[in-house]
């Protein structure tokens, strides 16, 4: 009796729309659903949480394989080989495979429902080997010459080499990380740390479904890696084409 009931899942919605009633009169178009959803409680939540997951784990993926790609492509340390080969093994391991070991590890650190779960699991081996592939370059030698430390040579030397390789891992990531479902159902149970992902989800009721707010919500849910996408389109190719080729 005393459980929350999250609006998004409200059976008492009803359907707005069906295959009868549909044309393409621009009469009828009308923004009251968008109006609608952003009014359910929580629903600022859903997208602010889904921005935030997928913009700190750019940053975050971007730094850690930039880091151990050039680790991997320039430093000789003794099971570099052995290593890396181990770390590209692990890409051939479903994801799903992993979830309970990691549901086990974040519950044990005391990180459900926060966002450590959602951003820390979000760097992966693909990375860091899209990373030292493009790293695998003769001009970090011709730097070495100069004098120049390690920590100058990954900042003035690496990163502008690996631009475009940097943003189509950019987009890999944001777009992995904004449409992830399975581990953001898995770890957090809290309505206010849920993504607009599960908020699409939790809208397609058993019974009922309002067709106008869900159609919103996947239009909300679609526009964001989108428009990511086709503003880093220009150097996407590019950057997959250095990443395949290098090495």
């Amino acid at each position: 009796a005393g459980l929350h009931r999250d609006p998004l899942c409200d059976r008492h919605h009803s359907s707005t729309t069906n295959a009868y009633d549909f044309d393409f009169s621009l009469e009828k178009l009308t923004l009251m659903q968008y109006q609608k959803i952003f009014s359910l409680a929580n629903f600022p939540n859903y997208v602010f949480n889904s921005v935030f997951v997928a913009v700190v784990g750019v940053i975050l993926t971007v730094t850690v394989c930039s880091l151990a790609g050039y680790a991997f492509a320039k430093m000789d340390f003794k099971g570099n080989d052995k290593l890396f080969i181990f770390l590209i093994m692990t890409m051939v391991v479903p994801s799903e495979v992993i979830i309970i070991p990691l549901f086990l590890i974040i519950k044990n650190l005391g990180w459900l429902n926060t966002f450590k779960a959602l951003i820390l699991p979000l760097p992966t081996a693909f990375g860091v080997f899209i990373m030292r592939q493009a790293i695998l370059d003769d001009l970090i030698n011709a730097a070495k010459i100069d004098g120049c430390g390690r920590l100058r040579i990954f900042f003035k030397v690496v990163l502008p080499m690996v631009k475009s390789s940097i943003i189509a891992l950019s987009i890999f990531t944001f777009v992995g990380a904004w449409n992830n479902f399975l581990w953001p159902m898995v770890s957090c149970s809290k309505q206010e740390m849920k993504t607009l992902p599960l908020a699409l989800g939790m809208m397609k009721t058993l019974y009922n479904t309002d067709v106008g707010l869900t159609m919103a919500c996947a239009v909300i849910n679609f526009l964001p890696p989108f428009i990511f996408y086709v503003f880093m389109q220009s150097k996407f190719k590019e950057g997959m084409t250095l990443s395949g080729i290098k090495g």
